[in-house]
């Protein structure tokens, strides 16, 4: 009887740990969501910037994971340890919009007016967007 019993449990926790290990390497390799193919809330950097300044809890309800499109004033292009493109957003004087591009774009320069749609991932001391491309402003 103890054997048999023994038997059982060993073959639940094999299937268990089986469905596991399933859930885990599909999760692992779940195909990302890409911003091209998703409609985007139009925003200004300096309103967005402001919607967290002044209640992040609030702005996260609304922003949080969704795909936006945000205009503005570029206040600085660097690079990351990615080597990717970064573009800020002048948005309020304590904070603007940090926008991690896909792909670099050229011919942005400081100064220039753009429209660059990505995914809201939060707000640190900047908004900051994750997976952007920079789309032709209208």
């Amino acid at each position: 009887m103890k054997k048999r019993n023994l038997q059982i449990t060993g073959l639940l926790v094999l299937v268990f740990l089986t469905l596991g290990a399933t859930i885990a390497y599909r999760m692992y390799n779940k195909p990302h969501r890409s911003i091209e193919n998703e409609t985007a809330l139009a925003i200004t950097a300096e309103e967005l910037a402001l919607a967290y300044t002044k209640n992040e809890a609030n702005a996260d309800k609304e922003y949080l994971d969704k795909p936006i499109q945000v205009t503005g004033l570029i206040a600085d292009i660097a690079s990351n340890q990615q080597n990717k493109q970064v573009i800020v957003l002048q948005g309020t004087d304590l904070s603007g919009v940090q926008c991690t591009l896909d792909q670099n774009a050229a011919g942005l320069k400081k100064g220039s007016n753009v429209a660059i749609k990505g995914f809201c991932t939060g707000y640190l001391t900047d908004v900051i967007l994750d997976r952007c491309i920079v789309v032709p402003l209208k």
